[in-house]
């Protein structure tokens, strides 16, 4: 078990050495303070779990996966007939009921057959996951917007709650390393770039993974990509529509959204409120008063969510505030939280530039994080948990703030950062 471990570990370095040389990387600074960042993040969330939050989902995803792997071991065909079975059915190897967790563990076992069911090499391979991902989608997002480097460094190699949140033994990681992959696709699509057969498999892998652990993350991302690459058909085809994009835009968004509500039983516009608002009592039932967002009574309807939407946009976005924070981590996160404000008034003279005049882009981000971000804060009103939660909109949102924000020039020309 213990020279799989230093096999794996030797593996991962050697991977990514081998893609750094691959893609002219191997003196790039930033190449290996970004990979060091993640690994050095993902083995913290394991420490974080183990002395300092009282819940112990990583170690838990990690312990029921072990069985999984020592069953490998034992019986392997029984291994592969638990391991491809999808049905919602509960096994007696696996003691947790919910169906994303269940897949997620079932992936988990391969990483610790790999590792030799060690915690932290398992770790390792999820930040390297994380790292690839966020670094695949790093070099599309510079090689298409002009003088973004800073901007998308910030965004998606650096930004603390988003990598530790995702360069862990969570589902976050894998979820988001899929938006990661998928946003890379749809840039590719959207500038008529090439796409490679390999980058198509890599797609439908990744569809399948965000679909199954955070459906609402894929359903809220594909209406707003689809939407994204409907209108500039028809902009190409009808220049005159150029002038209304925008609403057209809105329109393609509502009646996807409305087509989406046919693909999961909780997306159904008859109960998808029903189902927000009990998640939100369900974790209200659990939370502690100062660690909430408070809803003005709060119903399944149609006029509740609407009042309640701004608040949850600010709540969703902001809080924890400054003097918020709970704890040492409610204390870093209301931080983190203060920087994003800075940097929304920082950008706030181009953010009104561009809602008054927005490209398609700016306009599909825009949508998508402050739908998913007005969810996931009335369903999860733990600003905790939240806190977890949005990395699925944080880093796409950041990049759109912090992209030729005059905040972010000053700092790079004061640090003197050569991006």
């Amino acid at each position: 078990m213990k020279l799989l471990s230093v096999v794996s570990v030797v593996l991962i370095f050697a991977l990514v050495y081998f893609l750094a040389k691959r893609g002219g990387a191997t003196r790039n600074k930033l190449f290996w303070s970004a990979f060091a960042y993640h690994a050095l993040l993902g083995l913290s969330v394991g420490l974080v779990y183990r002395f300092y939050y009282s819940a112990n989902d990583t170690w838990v995803f990690f312990d029921n996966a072990s069985k999984l792997a020592n069953l490998a071991i034992r019986d392997f065909q029984v291994y592969l007939k638990i391991l491809f079975d999808f049905s919602e059915a509960q096994n007696p190897i696996i003691e947790i009921e919910d169906f994303r967790s269940i897949i997620f563990i079932k992936i988990l076992s391969l990483f610790c057959l790999a590792s030799g069911n060690n915690y932290w090499v398992c770790t390792l391979y999820f930040s390297l996951i994380s790292f690839l991902s966020s670094w695949f989608l790093f070099q599309r997002i510079i090689k298409f917007f002009l003088d973004s480097t800073a901007a998308a460094t910030l965004a998606f190699l650096f930004f603390p709650s988003v990598v530790f949140w995702s360069s862990g033994i969570e589902k976050e990681t894998l979820s988001l390393a899929s938006l990661y992959v998928l946003s890379a696709i749809l840039l590719n699509v959207f500038y008529e770039r090439k796409i490679r057969s390999s980058l198509w498999a890599m797609g439908l892998v990744a569809t399948l993974i965000v679909w199954t652990l955070k459906y609402y993350w894929a359903a809220v991302f594909f209406v707003a990509g689809l939407s994204l690459l409907l209108v500039q058909v028809l902009v190409k085809k009808y220049p005159r529509a150029q002038n209304h994009f925008t609403l057209f835009y809105l329109v393609c968004l509502t009646v996807l959204g409305i087509g989406a509500s046919f693909l999961h039983p909780n997306f159904n516009l008859r109960y998808v409120l029903e189902v927000v608002v009990s998640n939100h009592d369900e974790f209200v039932a659990i939370s502690s008063n100062e660690n909430l967002i408070h809803y003005d009574n709060l119903s399944p309807t149609v006029t509740s969510a609407l009042i309640n939407a701004p608040w949850a946009l600010v709540s969703g976005l902001f809080r924890p505030f400054i003097n918020e924070g709970q704890g040492a981590f409610g204390f870093l996160a209301s931080v983190e939280n203060f920087f994003i404000l800075l940097l929304f008034f920082g950008s706030f003279g181009i953010f009104i530039q561009k809602m008054k005049r927005p490209s398609l882009l700016f306009l599909s981000v825009a949508c998508y994080s402050t739908v998913l971000c007005i969810f996931l804060a009335i369903a999860t009103p733990n600003l905790g948990t939240l806190s977890r939660y949005r990395v699925g909109f944080l880093p796409f949102l950041v990049f759109i703030l912090a992209y030729k924000n005059p905040l972010v020039d000053v700092v790079v020309k004061r640090l003197n950062v050569k991006v």
